[in-house]
């Protein structure tokens, strides 16, 4: 069979649940099957039980045979806005400087953490990512073990952004994918990001919707711009639009469900979302 026609595996792995979901490809990509399974008695960063449940599940028949595309849970994953430096002339220093700056963000927690960098036109900022290697690792053997081929491993933030990027302004906004326990938020504008933070949340929506609201301060330079556009639970959107005021309301954008066909990621964004 034609790789281009083999069905996808899209995986979502966080600490406290793995959704999967399988897409027959073609003309009109069709969903056949879907996965949310809860992962309980979590302690700290482990991602052991969401590895474990993702392996198991791969052994299974409705999740073998496929081309995978993986999602890592934010709650794993370490950002940083990366400046041009001229004087750094290959790929492999502009890597180190971004090594650099996350050395200096997080110390020694990301030490040994696989990093990559973006693309991106000379002149321009780049980001650094930084997710745990052994995680990285094991996702990889997981796959390998069950024959399921890797197409893409994203972390949630960079893959929520490009599944709603046409959902989204050209420039000079926010983007804040949200889920149990972190936060991700990327500022973006006419050459790409330029501010990216993340924070680890708990149940207190008010002071959320707070960090919300200050990111969409720091990004307006006139009331055009600087709204906050929101990936989150459904469930959580919902207790959202009970708190939040009609100040609050004018400054964030929960986006909606898109309609029509979806690609693989856009369908596990949607089954993620779903079942928070």
């Amino acid at each position: 069979m034609s790789p281009l026609w083999r069905d996808e595996l899209g995986a979502y792995l966080s600490p406290y649940r793995l959704c999967l979901v399988r897409m027959k490809r073609g003309v009109r990509p069709t969903p056949v099957a879907e996965h949310e399974q809860r992962l309980e008695g979590v302690k700290g960063d482990s991602f052991g039980p969401a590895l474990e449940a993702f392996a198991a599940m791969l052994a299974q028949s409705p999740w073998q045979g496929t081309a995978t595309r993986v999602v890592i849970a934010d709650h794993w994953a370490r950002y940083a806005i990366v400046p041009w430096v001229a004087a750094l002339g290959s790929a492999q220093e502009r890597l180190a400087h971004g090594r650099q700056l996350l050395a200096g963000l997080y110390g020694e927690a990301v030490e040994g953490w696989d990093v990559r960098i973006s693309e991106a036109p000379p002149g321009t900022a780049r980001v650094v990512c930084a997710v745990p290697g052994e995680l990285i690792a094991a996702v990889r053997a997981a796959c390998a073990a069950h024959g399921s081929a890797i197409l893409s491993l994203q972390p949630q933030l960079v893959a929520a952004y490009e599944a709603w990027r046409p959902s989204l302004p050209s420039s000079n906004a926010w983007f804040v994918s949200v889920e149990q326990g972190s936060l991700a938020a990327a500022r973006f504008g006419r050459q790409g990001w330029d501010r990216v933070h993340g924070v680890r949340i708990g149940s207190d929506w008010m002071r959320e919707l707070k960090r919300l609201q200050t990111f969409g301060r720091l990004a307006s330079s006139s009331p055009e711009e600087g709204q906050v556009y929101v990936d989150a639970p459904h469930a959580w959107r919902e207790v959202a639009a009970g708190t939040a005021g009609a100040a609050e309301a004018s400054v964030l954008q929960w986006l909606e469900e898109p309609q029509g066909p979806m690609t693989t990621l856009q369908r596990l964004g949607r089954t993620r979302r779903l079942a928070a």
